[in-house]
């Protein structure tokens, strides 16, 4: 018999609903040793687990670069560079933290589009808003709001310790409420073979699942076609001024590529305490496309404050920069291993500095580039096929990156194709048969809108067309699963 403490947590976070407060964040960083696959982290597409309070990481230079690569150009045009520059602009728009008034910021900034929501589009601002969110050292507050520390079994009862990671940005408190939601939680059971607990994972369920107000940094549009951030929440915006709060004091080193500046250019303090750097500018900056680097090296000068034995100090720094902080790239995450399913990828937090030394990997920290958000090619064109079903059939879940707003504007559907001349297509099959995969691509260069047909037989006679598929110079995906025929050949053929 299994014990279950989620009763008792529930009850816990029903008392909690009736406070006061109704915002919430959750902090960043690398993985503390307890955060497992077992307790439910390291998942695909995660890049660190959640933070304690005090343990955060965080940007401490007042700029930070951005470039586009070649490549997010040539998939996105220009739209799509708009698209980010949007997201970018958001930041950019938020007062210094000294000044945030959060009762200025929503509880809600999701709405609908529903043409995109049709074509099953994926709104490019918003899953860069929520990328740029966690590499500001924000984390998944509904996600990580309950969290298994760890479990035991003895007697055969299993014992499951959950804590909170998502904390009210005025008391600093663990809470169960995000955007004026309260929650309780659920625990999920991986059992083995043998009937033995192997994993437990905590999930956040909402009291009033009608009254559900999501914050950007859930990214909760990324896998919600047809929705969009209008703006940050009251939740992610708490999140960033307590990470930039300039009383906000943790143990930090300097960037590396950080130096004193003026009188401090042969004597500066490096590991100090610092609070916040109050608001953070993105600047946007040329880089060579052969080398990856800025024609000129970017130079910023900032001042520094520092405290040491109870006395605020202050000093002239300097940062010469020769690559982006923030690259922007479109790549193709192909692995024999894997179906390429993801979105985009960003860069992990097992690069950001760990100041504390603390058992188990715990900060505070310090943030630091080069971070690379790169967003999938093999998005787009997908088919599936399941033998169980049909062999000749093959079901159309395309899922494309898009740009949208609450106008009646036409969405945007990306990629941009060439409007003339030749390009490289890529259509790739994976075959899984029993526990095997396989997979497979064929790539015609022809005249971009040159249309071809994917088709099937048995005898390579008579053949059965399941789709078809348009150059526009991206990657189209098809999954087959366990074919029902003895033999099934396929080709791609132009028509």
């Amino acid at each position: 018999m299994k014990r279950l403490p989620v009763l008792v947590l529930g009850a816990l976070c029903l008392l909690s609903w009736f406070g006061v407060r109704t915002d919430a964040f959750s902090l960043l960083g690398p993985y503390e040793s307890w955060m497992t696959p077992t307790n439910g982290f390291q998942l695909t597409g995660d890049i660190g687990g959640p933070m304690d309070i005090t343990n955060e990481y965080r940007w401490n230079v007042p700029v930070v670069t951005y470039a586009f690569d070649p490549s997010f150009e040539a998939f996105f045009g220009s739209n799509g560079v708009a698209a980010v520059e949007s997201a970018i602009q958001i930041l950019n728009n938020l007062p210094p933290a000294s000044q945030v008034d959060l009762s200025n910021y929503p509880l809600n900034t999701v709405t609908e589009n529903y043409t995109a929501q049709a074509e099953e589009l994926v709104d490019l601002k918003s899953e860069t808003l929520f990328l740029l969110l966690q590499q500001l050292g924000l984390a998944q507050p509904e996600r990580f709001m309950f969290c298994v520390h760890d479990f035991s079994i003895a007697d055969g009862d299993t014992n499951v310790n959950v804590v909170l990671r998502n904390f009210d940005p005025f008391s600093l408190a663990a809470t169960n409420v995000l955007n004026g939601t309260g929650y309780t939680s659920n625990l999920t059971w991986q059992i083995g073979n043998g009937g033995q607990v192997e994993g437990v994972t905590a999930v956040a369920m909402p009291i009033d699942p009608y009254a559900v107000n999501m914050a950007v940094a859930d990214g909760w549009t990324g896998t919600s076609p047809g929705f969009f951030y209008t703006g940050l929440t009251r939740d992610d915006v708490g999140g960033l001024r307590y990470l930039l709060e300039t009383n906000n004091y943790n143990l930090e080193s300097l960037l590396p590529d950080v130096h004193g500046a003026g009188v401090n250019s042969n004597n500066y303090v490096n590991l100090a305490l610092r609070g916040g750097v109050d608001k953070i500018t993105f600047v946007q900056e040329m880089v060579d496309p052969m080398t990856g680097e800025f024609y000129t090296p970017v130079t910023n000068q900032y001042t520094d404050t520092y405290l040491t034995n109870g006395v605020l100090m202050q000093q002239q720094l300097e940062r010469v920069s020769y690559r982006p902080d923030f690259l922007f790239c479109v790549q193709d995450f192909y692995n024999s291993n894997a179906p390429p399913v993801a979105l985009d990828s960003c860069t992990g937090t097992s690069n950001w500095m760990n100041n504390a030394n603390a058992p188990g990997g715990a900060g505070p920290g310090v943030i630091q580039p080069p971070v690379v958000i790169a967003f999938n090619q093999a998005v787009g064109r997908q088919f599936v096929t399941f033998g169980s079903f049909s062999d000749t059939v093959a079901i159309d879940q395309s899922q494309f990156l898009g740009s949208f707003d609450a106008s009646t504007n036409a969405p945007v559907v990306y990629p941009v194709s060439p409007q003339s001349g030749s390009a490289s297509m890529t259509v790739r099959m994976w075959l899984t048969i029993g526990n095997t995969q396989e997979s497979f691509d064929w790539e015609p260069v022809s005249a971009i809108g040159a249309v071809f047909a994917m088709q099937t037989a048995t005898d390579l006679k008579n053949w059965t067309t399941l789709f078809t598929v348009t150059n526009n110079g991206s990657v189209c995906s098809y999954f087959v699963s366990n074919p029902a025929s003895t033999w099934r050949f396929y080709r791609l053929v132009p028509q």
